[in-house]
């Protein structure tokens, strides 16, 4: 079991996992039909649905996820868990925070500084 903070938006997302051995990091990125017309809106549904689906099988063994991003994709990727199946990781959701543009270090920070005052109560 591990810690994650997932930073996404709707386009990537970059995966970080505070094992206890280390940190691991996966970046992924949506795929994308650039074609033009009325089904647009439909298939960037089912290209989120997709993106997200792919972001929650790399959380399978996660303990406890803080989500961090930008814009709403963060909130979008929850609403998805909480909707398509994944009701047991929507509840390892533990913050949503927005964050920028963040190095890796700085994502680092906001990790330790995240789950350190979390811990303090539960």
């Amino acid at each position: 079991m591990a810690n994650y903070i997932v930073w996404l938006d709707h386009q990537e997302a970059h995966i970080y996992n505070l094992a206890v051995g280390g940190m691991l990091k996966e970046h992924l990125k949506k795929h994308t039909h650039e074609h033009s017309n009325s089904h647009a809106d439909a298939r960037g549904d089912q290209e989120n649905s997709r993106f997200f689906h792919e972001i929650a099988a790399k959380l399978n063994n996660a303990e406890e996820v803080l989500l961090i991003g930008p814009g709403l994709g963060k909130s979008h990727f929850k609403t998805h868990l909480e909707t398509h199946h994944h009701a047991q990781l929507a509840k390892k959701i533990v913050g949503v925070e927005t964050v920028d543009h963040p190095t890796e270090k700085q994502v680092i920070q906001v990790g330790k500084k995240f789950f350190k005052a979390y811990d303090l109560f539960h």
